[in-house]
């Protein structure tokens, strides 16, 4: 069977299989997407093409592409909340390729969920290179962690199609059987009734999302002991649905572990500060390198020395509630520059990149975010402010 797809350069390609997924291109830069496009597809890969954040969003849920390459600079949604909300709902592998090559700025991608950072001009052979490394990595966990799924006595084997309950099998229509893998694959998020449909009504047919209350229901009459009060299939009221994350199963240690495991690393060893915050304004973490920014000698003591972030440490009272405010009404703050104190009362300048934290509602939960120390900065941006309010005085008195 073929199946015939447009690639970045616009020329139609076909497939002898059509489950072999493509590399999302989302570049805005054509010259920069063609590029990446005969590449990757010289060297055997697929490829798609969005040009802004909300065009590669709708991409990524339509396709499931099998890797995704993403310059920051887009229109509309910009790189830093297209990976935030990618990595909301998939972990599909992620390079950014950019011409931002600041290390505050990479330390951002990779803690929004990058796979791997490339700083622009980069060689075809070195881009194809990094997306075969990623994919060597990525694809036997993604296949360990997603053939065999199990809840509480349901087991789903994806590589058989096979569903069983209590070791008896369960008879489900191809829909059933797609709604369920979707929602055991992603155990704990909420799906949206539109992000369901979409997924079994690839072809716009036109239904209503009320069907998939009709899927679930059927569902929960084969799945559930009693339907009427599911263990397996959550509702979230006036929203969709969830599969229920308390896994017993054997299919979620190994990439789970390796990405904490490196994220810790990343946060222990960073040369930039790091911190989670709650929204109240106590440090639940910092890194070693925020705390000895800041005059502390050790993480844990700074973590017990600075209770309240809105007393006593930003110098101008009102810079954290202003903080707090950005970060609620756009989710992300990047360069934000305050004076703060440091332990010994000796004040410094600050730039932070922030991220908002939510639970599975929705709910504001804290921010987590990186911090330069920009003192040097501000005293020569003051110093020439100064010299030029001298010269200025001294060329009006003249005059």
């Amino acid at each position: 069977m073929k199946k015939s797809f447009r690639s970045a350069n616009g020329v139609h390609q076909a497939s002898d299989d059509f489950r072999v997924e493509p590399i999302l291109i989302v570049e805005n830069n054509i010259r920069d997407s063609y590029f990446a496009s005969v590449a990757l597809e010289s060297a055997g890969f697929k490829t798609i093409a969005a040009s802004d954040g909300e065009q590669a969003l709708k991409l990524a849920r339509e396709q499931s592409p099998l890797l995704v390459i993403l310059d920051v600079m887009l229109p509309a949604r910009d790189g830093w909340e297209f990976c935030r909300e990618l990595r909301r709902a998939s972990d599909v592998p992620i390079i950014i390729l950019t011409t931002r090559g600041a290390a505050s700025e990479r330390i951002l991608g990779l803690t929004l969920g990058a796979d791997d950072y490339i700083i622009k001009p980069c060689s075809a052979g070195e881009l194809v290179a990094r997306v075969r490394a990623i994919l060597r990595r990525a694809r036997p966990l993604m296949r360990k962690v997603n053939a065999l799924l199990a809840h509480q006595g349901l087991v789903m084997d994806a590589e058989k199609r096979r569903v069983t309950l209590h070791g008896h099998a369960v008879s489900l229509t191809c829909f059933e059987y797609k709604l369920l893998h979707a929602l055991m694959t992603g155990a704990g998020r909420i799906f949206l009734r539109e992000e369901l449909l979409n997924h079994l009504y690839a072809n716009d047919e036109s239904v209503v999302d009320r069907v998939i209350d009709v899927h679930v229901g059927n569902l929960r009459r084969k799945i559930e002991d009693d339907p009427s009060h599911p263990r397996h299939i959550l509702t979230a009221r006036g929203l969709g649905y969830q599969f229920a994350d308390n896994d017993e199963s054997f299919n979620q240690m190994d990439a789970p572990l390796a990405a904490l495991n490196d994220y810790r690393q990343l946060f222990e060893n960073a040369i930039t500060g790091m911190y989670h915050t709650t929204v109240g304004g106590r440090y639940l973490r910092a890194n070693p390198m925020l705390a000895e920014m800041f005059g502390y000698e050790s993480s844990v003591k700074m973590v017990e020395g600075t209770i309240d972030l809105n007393e006593g440490f930003y110098v101008e009272r009102g810079r954290r509630a202003e903080f707090t405010d950005l970060i609620r009404e756009q989710q992300i703050v990047r360069g934000f520059e305050s004076a703060v104190y440091r332990s010994d009362g000796s004040q410094m300048w600050i730039s932070e990149h922030a991220l908002a934290i939510k639970d599975a509602s929705g709910k504001l939960i804290g921010f987590q975010g990186t911090t330069l120390d920009v003192t040097e900065r501000k005293r020569e941006e003051m110093t020439l402010h100064n010299l030029d309010s001298t010269l200025n005085s001294s060329s009006g008195s003249i005059h």
